[in-house]
């Protein structure tokens, strides 16, 4: 199915939502955007907020991990975030390739009851990975 909506100006980094309302579009250097469908309201932005020189938030990844490991709790960034929003977005991938629907069991990490998918989850590696140098 292709997307209708024309496409908006900005950087090609990020997420765009569509909705009743406009367009938002989460991004990443630029900040986020949202471009109402109605041309009488004005477009409505944020700039990014990241550190210099580099344009990266590491030092507060690191900052807010090190937080963690004393306090005990959870890092903002847990990488169970990682790993949930990498398989949805892997999901979909598969779904679309596959053409059809797919039902994920997240207790298995499998495909219920369709091996084509399942096959697909993975990929057969050449030897191991040596380091470079």
């Amino acid at each position: 199915m292709n997307n209708q909506r024309p496409q908006q100006p900005g950087e090609n980094v990020g997420v765009f939502f569509h909705g009743t309302e406009g367009t938002f579009h989460m991004g990443w250097q630029q900040g986020w955007t949202f471009y109402p469908n109605d041309s009488r309201k004005d477009m409505i932005s944020q700039a990014a907020q990241l550190d210099e020189p580099d344009s990266q938030n590491i030092k507060l990844v690191w900052q807010d991990f090190l937080a963690s490991i004393k306090s005990g709790k959870l890092p903002h960034a847990d990488i169970e975030h990682g790993r949930q929003a990498t398989n949805m977005s892997l999901l979909g991938m598969l779904s679309a390739r596959l053409g059809r629907s797919i039902q994920w069991d997240e207790a298995k990490d499998a495909v219920v009851g369709d091996e084509e998918a399942n096959k697909l989850l993975s990929r057969k590696y050449e030897g191991e990975w040596k380091y470079p140098g």
